[in-house]
């Protein structure tokens, strides 16, 4: 079995987790403004990994006495994967929109089609949700 890391590595290990995890965000990004769904979905397992990563990292440095009272160079690299967080945390939530951006275009556009194949048969539930209904008042007895 290993030894265990030391503060620095693990610091070093946060900030580069920190960073892939970024870089993944963006490739997102560009995989939604392309609109390439298994890029999208990839990306997703990538993040996922990362962040159990990250967040067993974290729990590690938790344990180090050394975070008590931090060096300046452990400030600044501190520093530094919280500012990456920030910006992961920005372009997730930026991401998220564009997501429920497309979603719903995509709804909008099967609705379009719907309508196409039958004005006539076409309903609405509570939500907005169109549906084609063949049976719509055709089972009417009076």
């Amino acid at each position: 079995m290993s030894e265990a890391l030391s503060f620095e590595q693990l610091l070093q290990a946060q900030a580069e987790n920190v960073d892939a995890l970024l870089e993944v965000m963006e490739k997102e990004t560009s995989a939604i403004a392309s609109r390439k769904a298994a890029d999208v979905g990839a990306c997703a397992k990538q993040k996922l990994t990362l962040i159990q990563n990250i967040q067993l990292r974290d729990a590690q440095l938790a344990k180090c006495p050394e975070l008590q009272s931090p060096s300046e160079e452990h400030l600044a690299a501190i520093s530094h994967i919280k500012a990456s967080l920030e910006k992961c945390h920005q372009t997730n939530e930026a991401n998220g929109v564009a997501l429920q951006r497309a979603q719903l275009s995509m709804h909008k556009l099967r609705n379009l089609f719907q309508e196409a194949a039958g004005k006539s048969e076409m309903t609405y539930d509570s939500e907005g949700q169109a549906s084609g209904s063949r049976t719509l008042g055709t089972n009417v007895k009076a």
